[in-house]
This record gives structure tokens, sequence and C-alpha cells, in this order.
């Protein structure tokens, strides 16, 4: 069974039910715009070295984004069962000369950090001669209590907290999850007919592996090209 939802992902998780979702796989906008104090309308496209939505300006004030991060983990936590398991995926941001890390709203959720896997990328878009090349996000496995786990059921490449996975270089989408890292995720903690969520669907990755696994799966997704996106690719999956 399976459902994408068109709409503001805070608003949607507020009428599903307490305790009632498995996994939770998801990667939220960044708000690197927002960041750097360019906060205004637009979709200037930030040439190849940047990520940039149709119709989310990823431009909150820095202090907005955060409660707005808050307030989405704690619906989260909500939602997911007792045993259940959080995947969010964010990165260490930089500005002026300084590292912003997810921990700095994580902490201040409902949520525990059962464990930080270390997602290596290979690569980087980032171009600066004065850093070392970041070439790795964090997926922060959250829960709220003991988290049932199947570690048999995924690669024993994958069995340490450091994945290396290239980025998905071809779909329609400025920021889309590789389906090796949602099936890691999902094979982990869940077993058959579980319910998998992902709020920030985008071009429906996570929807196309829980679909491909046996698993239930719900996709929220503001921008509706995106959701026309999802089931495109999911009629022809």
């Amino acid at each position: 069974m399976g459902k994408l939802i068109l709409g503001d992902c805070l608003e949607v998780m507020k009428t599903i039910e307490s305790d009632s979702v498995s996994c939770i796989v998801t990667s939220p906008p960044y708000n690197k715009k927002g960041l750097i104090g360019k906060v205004k309308p637009g979709n200037q496209v930030w040439k190849k070295f940047n990520i940039d939505y149709d119709s989310y300006g990823d431009d909150l004030s820095e202090k907005d984004y955060h409660q707005w991060m808050l307030d989405i983990l704690n619906e989260m936590c909500r939602i997911i069962k007792p045993d259940g398991s959080i995947f969010f995926n964010h990165k260490p941001r930089r500005h002026k000369n300084k590292l912003h890390l997810p921990t700095d709203f994580i902490s201040k959720s409902d949520l525990d950090v059962y464990q930080l896997i270390i997602w290596n990328r290979l690569s980087s878009p980032n171009i600066r001669k004065d850093v070392l090349l970041p070439c790795t996000e964090h997926i922060y496995w959250l829960t709220k209590s003991k988290p049932k786990v199947f570690k048999e059921n995924i690669p024993k490449q994958y069995h340490s907290e450091v994945w290396t996975i290239n980025p998905d270089r071809n779909s329609k989408h400025p920021a889309p999850f590789p389906q090796k890292l949602v099936e890691n995720c999902i094979l982990l903690t869940t077993e058959k007919n579980d319910l998998v969520l992902d709020p920030f669907l985008g071009s429906g990755t996570s929807a196309i592996v829980s679909k491909n696994l046996n698993r239930d799966y719900i996709g929220i997704e503001i921008d509706e090209k995106y959701i026309n996106l999802s089931k495109e690719l999911l009629s022809d999956d």
C-alpha cells in the first residue's frame, strides 16, 4: 500500500496517527541561502555547484529554520513507533569561517541520536581552496526508544558506520537520494509490510525503494512537479 500526498509536510504529519510509522527516511532542504543571509524570493540557479528548488526558496532566517527543523523532528518523534527508526540526512554547513552542525537543532528535539552514519559521497560540489574537501554528509539515526534492527539484512560492506555510496547524478530533482542509501535504511530497521515515511519525498526515491522491498509507504512533497514525477517513476518501476 502506497500513498503520495501533496502538501506541507508538517501539516500532513499532524494528521498521521501517533506510534504508527516504522521507519522515516528523509533529507530536508539545508537552508543554505538563509544561512548566508540571501533571504529573498526567486529561483536563480546557483550554477552547477549549488542546489535550487522549484517552489521552495531554501532561504529562511537561520532562527526560523532551526525552529522549523525542531517542529518537524518532534512531529516525526510523535508518529514513529516506539521501536521505529528515523534516518535524517543533513550536512555540516559553512559560513564566515564557521561550521554549522545539524546537532545545533537535533539536540533540542525529543529524539535521541542512536548512531551517526557517515555517508561518504566520494565527491563534493565545494570548490573552495582554503578547506579540506567536504565529501561526506551525516545520516542521523534517531529513535525515541530501542529500535528493532536487522543488520544481517544489509551487505557486510555497510556494517560499519561509514557508507560509501555515489550520489545519484541522473535525477530530475536537485538533491536526490541514492537508492542504495534508502535501501540500507529500510532493510536495516523494517520488515515486509511495515510503513515507511518520507516527509520530503522529492523525486520519490524512498517510495520507489519501499515499493520494491514490499513495504507500505507515505511520501509527502510540497511541489506538485515532484509529486507528478514520483507518480511517473512509480508507474514505470
